[in-house]
């Protein structure tokens, strides 16, 4: 019989292991509803990427005599309570050295290739999502149900939002939480020596919004007039590596002389609002320059908003549903990409089967999205042609169109093409931890990188290609980080 090969490590012996993994609850060091700070305590050798953040979104008008059957009170449903978290930065001593603009888009834009049973049964329930679907009798695609708020207390998942509680029995807010190497994906291929660093410390800006967080569901007998979203409780679950007493010392004298180069992957936001097309019927094209000149690029995800608000002032559904981690396919919607004067498609992508497909190449894996999420939604009334149900019964209660509930046009726009996410794959390797920056994507001159858009207006009966858009570009650029001593340095690659 062979003996298993961690038996015959020569450093196995009496189990004592050569790295020692040590979790610590870390509370901020000064939070509010706008921002956190957290300084991290030197502990162990190594700060893994493992590492949570998590916290809870609470809704300050929660009444628990109202929620079953009156007052329901979601968080937007592909993202959830990432929704919440806007941007982060990651200090060393004063230098900034990771950070991410958009922390709630750029984590669902990578998700959404988690597959499916894992994004439904894990991804959910880390950030009070709803990913499930099932088809109906009539061929038509839904979104599962989640448990009734009488089961709650019998630990069911159930996506009513309530209010915070220290007393756990009676909290009814919605825990979220992420792997710091989520929120800042340089830690995806770098564990820091925090042992032998300056002081370091994580800020995160909240979003708390109610239209931006959540949204009305059900309000069929009392109207809801308290919106307040409060982050309550956030914390850092930080995992410390120690390691043995040669290793330690060979990194104390790494660290004394100056480590090498490590490059790794940060993820850059350029936002541009373009104008609506100006006539009816007609196909105008729009530049959108980014200023990414000199950088070293593997991967760029784009999406694509409409108005949030209608000209009244009134919440439309796919920000109602969505909010902002959301992308809609525009009427006649084409686009392409050009660096360095390439155009990187010889010819424009301009159906949903070539956008899909060149975010499957990006993502290096299928993107798990419900069906009709990424074709145009046309606003128009409900038909039998539809492929999204407007059905919808979260937390065991039906809609009702009282006060602010969705009617079921609503519930269908909600999921109907709000993920038309497009992808460019500029790399050259495999997705995963080890970054080269000799072996990634495009090197780019001194001229901006152009994504050119075209769009078709809409007729008067149809004013989805008449609006303004928001257009974010999320970039995946390579950096190296440098460390000598207690002191670290940012470079480009």
């Amino acid at each position: 019989m062979s003996m298993p090969l961690t038996l015959l490590q020569p450093r196995v012996v009496n189990e004592t292991q050569d790295q020692v993994l040590d979790t610590v609850k870390l509370f901020p060091h000064a939070t509010s509803n706008v921002q956190t700070r957290f300084v991290l305590p030197r502990q162990g050798t190594l700060l893994d990427s493992n590492s949570t953040l998590t916290w809870h979104v609470s809704w300050d008008g929660f009444d628990p005599a109202k929620v079953d059957g009156d007052q329901l009170v979601l968080l937007k449903n592909t993202c959830g309570g990432l929704a919440s978290i806007r941007r982060a930065r990651f200090f060393v001593g004063s230098k900034l050295i990771f950070d991410n603009e958009d922390v709630g888009s750029s984590v669902h834009i990578k998700k959404l290739s988690d597959s499916p049973d894992y994004r439904v049964e894990v991804d959910d329930l880390y950030s009070g999502g709803q990913s499930g679907y099932y088809v109906t009798t009539n061929g038509k695609f839904e979104l599962i149900p989640d448990g009734a708020v009488s089961e709650r207390s019998r630990g069911i998942y159930c996506r009513a939002l309530g209010k915070y509680s220290e007393d756990g029995a009676s909290d009814t807010s919605i825990q979220c939480s992420l792997k710091i190497k989520d929120i800042f994906s340089g830690l995806k291929s770098i564990q820091l020596p925090i042992a032998e660093l300056d002081d370091c410390r994580i800020e995160i800006d909240w979003e708390t919004g109610f239209d931006e967080v959540a949204y009305i569901f059900r309000d069929s007998a009392t109207a809801i007039t308290n919106t307040t979203i409060e982050i309550k409780n956030p914390t850092l679950l930080l995992d410390y590596l120690t390691v043995d007493e040669e290793m330690e010392m060979a990194l104390k004298m790494t660290m004394a002389e100056g480590a090498p180069p490590l490059p790794f992957v940060h993820t850059s936001v350029s936002s541009k609002i373009i104008p609506e097309a100006s006539a009816d019927n007609t196909s105008e094209t729009t530049d959108v320059l980014l200023a990414l000149q000199g950088k070293l690029l593997m991967k760029m995800y784009v999406s694509h908003r409409l108005n949030n608000t209608n000209l009244v002032g009134a919440v439309l559904a796919p920000q109602r549903g969505c909010g902002r981690c959301r992308s809609q396919r525009n009427k006649g919607f084409e686009y392409n990409l050009f660096i360095n004067d390439l155009a990187i498609h010889d010819q424009p992508v301009n159906s949903a089967t070539q956008a899909y497909n060149f975010l499957e190449l990006a993502h290096q894996r299928p993107p798990s999205l419900m069906a009709g999420t990424y074709d145009r939604n046309k606003f128009g009334a409900v038909a039998v042609t539809d492929v999204v149900s407007d059905s919808y019964t979260p937390a065991g209660q039906a809609p009702n169109i009282a006060n602010n509930g969705l009617t079921a046009r609503e519930i269908r726009d909600t999921v109907a093409g709000n993920q038309a996410y497009i992808g460019f794959d500029l790399s050259k390797f495999d997705d995963g931890s080890e970054v080269v920056p000799e072996n990634a994507g495009y090197r780019v001159g001194s001229s901006s990188v152009i994504l050119r858009i075209t769009q078709t207006s809409g007729a008067s009966a149809d004013t989805q290609g008449s609006r303004p858009k928001t257009v974010q570009v999320f970039t995946e650029e390579v950096r190296v980080l440098q460390m000598k001593g207690g002191k670290v340095d940012v470079f480009e690659a």
